[in-house]
């Protein structure tokens, strides 16, 4: 499949110059590693645990409200799972409780008791050469983030699993306190800690929120790749560029880089 290019004339909110691929911000879970593998399994044993502990028939109710369809094992596109941070996705299983009528006391007991972060090591399936990559990225003098929804523990360790942390210039996680995607703090802060202008930045994601994130903070360049938590149809109102794998990533940087040297 050919990437398929999205002119959009008025994305750029605040700068006109033509982008110089300076930093690559990537979104970890369905960008980097297997999206569904990570939160499918993560949200398939929390219901479970939650059903049984509160002897409540909440699983599917929760599955809902997370925005997984335990029919296929698959994430709904724009569901809550896609990019919603930790500490939201558990003040939504507690709606779950309080909806059922449970009161708020003994719905925190519950979840608190039935809730575990994934396993950020044995269900980082890569997809594809993620150091490759990476290093090739470094030796076109491009600098790396990584910018997430999810905790900066897990996050940190899925990255040093990959062997890719050494080679991450900065990360930008769900539990640092910045508004959550797609408002553009996280991507203002790693630009400004990096020195490089938004305009030069590029973002790689696989939702329709990591495309309103390079939108609203002014990136040069939105890049959704398929296969990851959002459809074809939602990725494509916000992307301007869609590769059907990472492995394209690097033929956009070199073209992009091209032209910015030719204008």
């Amino acid at each position: 499949m050919a990437f398929l290019l999205r002119h959009r004339a008025t994305r750029r909110l605040f700068s006109t110059q033509p982008c110089k691929p300076a930093l690559v911000v990537f979104d970890k879970d369905g960008t980097l590693i297997d999206f569904n593998l990570m939160w499918g399994g993560w949200v398939e044993s929390v219901a479970w645990q939650l059903e049984m502990t509160t002897k409540l028939p909440v699983r599917e109710k929760l599955f809902d409200a997370m925005g997984y369809d335990w029919i296929s094992r698959s994430i709904r596109s724009k569901g809550a799972l896609c990019c919603t941070p930790m500490g939201e996705l558990y003040q939504v299983a507690v709606k779950v409780l309080l909806d059922e009528g449970v009161a708020t006391d003994a719905a925190e007991r519950a979840i608190k008791k039935v809730w575990t972060m994934p396993d950020a090591v044995n269900t980082s399936r890569p997809l594809g050469d993620i150091p490759a990559l990476f290093l090739t990225i470094k030796a076109m003098g491009i600098k790396i983030a990584v910018c997430t929804a999810d905790n900066r523990a897990p996050t940190l360790a899925t990255l040093q699993h990959l062997q890719v942390d050494h080679l991450v210039d900065a990360i930008s996680c769900g539990d640092d306190g910045l508004p959550a995607k797609p408002a553009p703090e996280q991507i203002w802060t790693i630009c400004h800690n990096l020195g490089v202008a938004p305009h030069n930045a590029i973002m790689v994601g696989d939702t329709c929120t990591d495309m309103l994130l390079g939108k609203h903070a002014g990136c040069g360049l939105s890049i959704g790749v398929l296969g990851g938590a959002s459809s074809l149809e939602d990725l494509a109102e916000d992307a301007d560029l869609l590769v059907p794998n990472l492995n394209k990533i690097i033929k956009v940087l070199f073209q992009y880089s091209q032209q910015a040297a030719s204008s």
